[in-house]
């Protein structure tokens, strides 16, 4: 990684840019005019930029502190003030420049240390405390940190909850909130909540005012009309029907009027509200039209029978919406008023968080002409750096110093001429998540670079003509004339380099008819190891230009971009697989890592003596190393989970579990002396974390993020923060909000391995071979999650799911979706241009691309480089690549012998070493371990209800790489539909089956549970049919085992994960028994059975793979007011065969 050659070094051939006219002006001639340069990627903004500073100091005689030069980072700020700074130094003592530019030279070097070269949060800092008292400050100012502002942060919303819900005039609005799901802390990874609200609008504090000026009437009761008015309409329309068999008419009574006929009676508004909420949020058939009834039955028109059912859950929806709009846009005010008093309270203490700076600084110098006035004469040049990418304060700041005159606002002003420089390059504005506007640069080129005022640096020194050619054809296309106020023109770009042969880019891949996504990154993740592989095998074929020569490539010369981490895994295992060296040079998710994780275990366990789970977790982890033979051991000799149990009579104190145990509780009696960071460095000292990492592939990567949370901890005390169990909260954090804690990456020149690192990370670098990969996925058409959006008009709109949205969001959304796919393009050109001597990139995707017609950037890249006007420009494959390595690859296996002695699993990183010992008694275990390991990476989970959707061919997302949290259990909400069945399916769990006392009671409590406490005569009706059930009555007499969870690989293919409601151990084998309160009749029974046989199958097989017996039945108890219905699959082992199938195609081929 190096910085853009400047046109006159050695490294470059002694010839002029073909834009040197253009950067005269920006170093020489133009040196008192106001500039707006736009530069090109890899053109030498860097060098432009210092040889102006420089020019301004020795040639016009200005000042070097009287310079403000701000850029975008504090590496590139440190190395811009270095570069300045040895330019100086080569002037002042260059014999052949003359005395007066010597002696300005001089005094600059003497200048450089205090000099504006900065941050825009810097600069801010620095003009705040040249005003302090003017801004509101007292004389000591401080800037938090990231821990600190999360430490501040987690408190200040506790205080706000408590003094919310303190409140009785909030009572209302809580509940009401409360009733249509609105999570004020999120309950799972992930949920959208109020909490992150507040930090959104935190970090926009300064937009929060308009939300404060609104004064909201008092809230209005909630209108159910329309919802009761569309029920009686269809309970009017049934008595139309002329024949009660028509499946319209059945599907109506059994199924819509059952659920809609309580809800229209329901006398709790917020009951009530509740449960409209969950028929506007249902996604079952029953409330779709369907294509069920005969004309004739309905009077020939049995489409506005169905019509009538879709306005059932239209009228829910358009309730929840008016609901839902109300009640945010009123909370928004509250966490608003709470965020804004608490900058303020900030600005009082003195103790800042970056934002402040910014928005201090603009009041500071909108409220105060005197320092406004005071700064404008201070500072008489102000040069802004990567502006593409910077908070839209900036130009504010920058204007208002620049200018003689204050206005109202920065395009209302006129800067004096020569003040400004702004340089940037709009097609490589990738930050809009932290508030940076393509719209605004280009705003501000109009304003600022209009009249000869815009220069364009298009010669690009870093890379090869071949590669620029092949840029220039795909961004001038996609790119085009631009849009306006949304994706800047594309400028093409002149290669500066000599030709050289051999350096086309390459497309790795191309369409793949019917692949899954998994197939496509698998294949993409292949042929980019086969490449590195190539490179490692015959690096004489990817020669690397370095000065006026060129050398064969090493694997250090390689960088893998991905724009998300969603192909991280397969490229990881398959660069493992071909026994690649790679590091993750961006950052990983530090609190995510294996090591991390078990260190923080044990600390839970340390902290918290009764917390069970940490404390084996801690145990089986590498620190302890307890396998499950000893766990197992300590457990069946009478051993608890508990720091402070004792080792049971009889038992071994030297037994691995016994002295863990001992040690673990040795950190805990001493944790009221220790710190954080004492604890952990005991911690790690004791278990010899350092030798442990040797069983790592990359023990340096390891031995970097222990030290990484050691310092986290160090800093921690440091801010302020004290306690065992406050550091593990903090640390909980990390992993519960999404936070991606980054590393500090160091170089490390004596590493010869593979960087991989995120688009975003590569910004402002450079790498010889570039392979640009991850781009299988498809722009996502809209964001996931929590958005907040801010209108023109100065007020957010909010959305915390489908349903949870204020009015105005949709057109926003659409708006921000837009500049979303603008910005995702952007990156591509970002990751293009980081390359110098070879570019590969990714052209796998999916043949036909997706069927909402948005393609893929693999599939974008592949359709216009593959025209017959582009096909020059690339090649599909390596030239003359042979094998893909000639290494054998390592992966996880079972230990040899070799000379009579054992030797280690063969796992990627661990080498041939002896064993013995307690090693070699424990061998079957480890081998096996390390097998299922092994297995388990690559298994891909799924219900069983998904595997039966697929098999039936219901189509949509079926493997879960990440398993909802909310998927199958959460008080089983969800898996029934309805609050009624989910009490009914907790009664009968918590019911003794062989003697059923209790019923009423039980059912009063379940129901009151899930907010249904007048349905709960249905709810113990609907259990007494099903312990009155043959099935039910079975499980009475024998064993049986209720709310079974089961989870269990499929031959070599996928996981099945799912609950049995009651499992019976009968004389001939196992009988799985599912309970479902779907409405049904004896005529629709065989129907429903038919619908849900092959989930029950997928359970069966499920179980069978993890107990080894046979499942000989599925019975289905419909549960009913009247009298239960059962039934059992008709074809059980042809079910379970098409599910075994199923579970092969999911998995696909090893």
């Amino acid at each position: 990684m190096r910085p853009p050659e400047p046109p006159n070094s050695p490294e470059t051939p002694r010839r002029l840019p073909a834009d040197q006219s253009e950067r005269n002006r920006v170093t020489i001639d133009a040196l008192d005019e106001t500039l707006f340069v736009e530069a090109g990627a890899g053109s030498g903004k860097t060098t432009q930029l210092v040889e102006r500073v420089v020019n301004l100091v020795v040639d016009r005689g200005v000042e070097l502190p009287t310079i403000a030069a701000i850029t975008f980072t504090e590496a590139a700020a440190s190395e811009l003030r270095q570069r300045i700074r040895v330019r100086f130094e080569q002037l002042a003592l260059d014999p052949t420049v003359d005395e007066a530019r010597r002696a300005a030279a001089q005094r600059a070097v003497v200048d450089a240390d205090s000099a504006a070269i900065t941050t825009l949060h810097g600069f801010a800092l620095r003009v705040l405390s040249e005003h302090s008292t003017l801004a509101g400050l007292p004389p000591r100012v401080a800037v938090l940190d990231e821990i600190a502002s999360q430490l501040a942060a987690e408190e200040r919303w506790v205080r706000f909850v408590d003094r919310l819900h303190a409140d009785p005039a909030n009572s209302d609005l809580l509940l009401r909130a409360d009733a249509l799901g609105i999570a004020f802390e999120p309950t799972y990874p992930g949920e959208p909540s109020l909490k992150q609200v507040g930090s959104m609008l935190t970090d926009s504090w300064d937009r929060v005012g308009p939300i404060l000026g609104r004064e909201a009437p008092p809230l209005a009761p909630v209108d159910f009309s329309a919802f009761d008015r569309a029920v009686d309409e269809l309970r009017s329309a049934m008595s139309t029907c002329t024949d009660h068999s028509d499946a319209l008419f059945l599907r109506i009574r059994d199924e819509v009027l059952p659920v809609a006929d309580p809800l229209v009676a329901l006398a709790d508004p917020l009951t009530k509200l509740h449960h409209v909420r969950g028929v506007a949020a249902s996604r079952n058939r029953q409330w779709g039209p369907g294509r069920s009834g005969k004309g004739s039955a309905w009077s020939g028109d049995a489409m506005s029978v169905r019509k009538m059912v879709v306005a059932i859950r239209s009228a829910a929806a358009e309730i929840v919406a008016r609901c839902a709009d109300d009640v945010l846009n009123r909370l928004l005010c509250l966490i608003g008023a709470d965020v804004v008093g608490a900058a303020r309270q900030r600005q009082s203490h003195g103790a800042l968080e970056f934002h402040d700076l910014l928005v201090l600084a603009r009041e500071l110098l909108a409220e105060h002409e005197h320092a406004r006035q005071q700064l404008h004469r201070t500072y008489t040049r102000l040069l802004l750096d990567e502006f593409q990418d910077t908070d839209p304060i900036q130009i504010e700041l920058a204007v208002a110093i620049a200018s003689s005159v204050a206005s109202p606002s920065w395009q209302e002003a006129t800067p004096d001429p020569g003040r400004l420089f702004f340089v940037g390059d709009p097609k490589q504005s990738i930050y809009r998540f932290r508030r940076a506007d393509i719209k605004l640069f280009l705003d501000a080129q109009a304003a600022f670079g209009s009249s000869g005022s815009l220069v364009r640096l298009s010669t690009n020194f870093r890379t090869t003509p071949d590669v620029v050619a092949w840029v220039n054809e795909l961004f001038g296309a996609v790119m085009g004339a631009g849009i306006t106020g949304s994706q800047p023109p594309y400028d093409a770009l002149i290669a500066h380099r000599p030709a050289s042969p051999g350096r086309q880019p390459v497309l790795l891949g191309g369409p793949h008819a019917e692949a899954k996504a998994a197939d496509l990154r698998r294949s993409e993740a292949s042929d980019v190891a086969e490449v590195i592989a190539d490179i490692a095998a015959h690096p004489d074929r990817w020669p690397i230009g370095d000065h006026d020569a060129s050398r064969p490539a090493r694997l250090r010369d390689v960088t893998v971009l991905v724009p998300t981490r969603t192909s991280l895994p397969y490229l990881r295992q398959a660069l493992d697989e071909a026994g690649l060296p790679y590091r993750l040079a961006t950052g990983t998710l530090v609190y995510d890592t294996q090591e991390i994780r078990d260190l923080l275990a044990a600390v839970r366990a340390i902290d918290d003596p009764s917390d069970e789970l940490s404390l084996v977790a801690a145990l089986r982890s590498p620190l302890y190393a307890c396998s499950d033979r000893h766990l197992l051991e300590w457990r069946a000799a009478g051993g608890r989970w508990e720091l402070t149990s004792s080792v049971p009579d009889g038992f071994d104190a030297d037994h691995p579990v016994a002295e863990a145990l001992s040690h673990l509780r040795s950190l805990w009696s001493d944790r009221w002396w220790l710190g954080p960071s004492a604890l952990l460095d005991r911690l790690m000292s004791e278990r010899r974390t350092d030798l442990l990492a040797f069983a790592e592939a990359r023990p340096g990567d390891s031995w970097r993020r222990l030290r990484f949370l050691l310092d986290q901890a160090r800093q921690f005390e440091d801010q302020g923060g004290s306690g065992l169990r406050s550091f593990v909260e903090w640390a909980g954090l990390q992993a519960a909000d999404g936070a991606k804690v980054h590393e500090p990456i160091l170089p490390e020149l004596d590493d010869d391995s593979v960087q991989i690192m995120t688009v975003h990370g590569s910004k402002g670098l450079e790498f010889p071979i570039t392979i640009v990969s991850g781009l299988t996925t498809m722009p996502d058409a809209q964001r996931r999650g929590l958005t907040l959006l801010w209108g023109d008009d100065g007020l957010p709109s909010l959305s915390m799911s489908k349903s949870l949205v204020t009015a105005d969001h949709d057109r926003r959304s659409d708006l921000e979706a837009t500049m979303d796919d603008h910005e995702k393009l952007r990156l591509l050109y970002v990751a293009c241009t980081r390359a110098r001597d070879h570019l590969l990139v990714s052209a796998h995707h999916k043949a036909g691309g997706s069927t909402s017609g948005r393609s893929s950037f693999s599939q974008l890249i592949w359709d216009h480089m593959a025209a017959s006007s582009a096909s020059t420009l690339w090649n599909d494959r390596i030239a003359s690549a042979e094998s893909a390595t000639e290494e054998p690859s390592r992966s996880a296996g079972p230990p040899d012998v070799v000379d009579g002695e054992e030797r280690c699993p063969s796992v990627p990183g661990v080498g041939d070493r002896a064993v013995g010992g307690a090693f070699a008694v424990d061998r079957a275990l480890i081998v096996d371990r390390f097998e299922s390991l092994r297995r388990g990476a690559r298994s891909p989970v799924v219900s069983a209800t998904g595997l039966a959707e697929m098999v039936r061919g219901a189509g949509g997302p079926v493997v879960d790489d990440e398993p909802d949290p909310l998927d199958e259990r959460r008080y089983r909400r969800g898996r029934v539909g309805a609050a009624m069945g989910t009490a009914v399916h907790a009664v009968l769990e918590l019911l003794d089956l062989a003697d059923p006392r209790g019923v009423d009671e039980l059912a009063a409590t379940r129901a009151e549970i899930e907010s249904v406490g007048d349905l709960a005569d249905d709810v113990a009706a609907l259990a007494r049919s099903a312990l009155a059930s043959p099935a039910v009555r079975l499980a009475a007499r024998l064993s049986h085992h209720k709310e079974v969870y089961v989870a269990a690989p499929v031959g070599q293919g996928v996981v099945i994960e799912g609950y049995v409601d009651l499992l019976i151990e009968g004389p001939d084998g196992l009988v799985v028994v599912d309970y479902k309160t779907d409405s049904v009749t004896p005529s629709t029974l065989d129907d429903r059975v038919r619908h849900y046989e092959l989930q029950a199958a997928a359970y069966a097989v499920a179980i069978e793979e993890a107990t080894g017996m046979v499942v000989v039945d599925c019975r289905f108890v419909f549960c009913r007011v009247g009298g239960a219905l059962e039934a059992s699959v008709a074809d059980l082992p042809d079910a379970k065969a098409r599910v075994r199938r199923a579970a092969l195609e999911v998995a696909g081929p090893e």
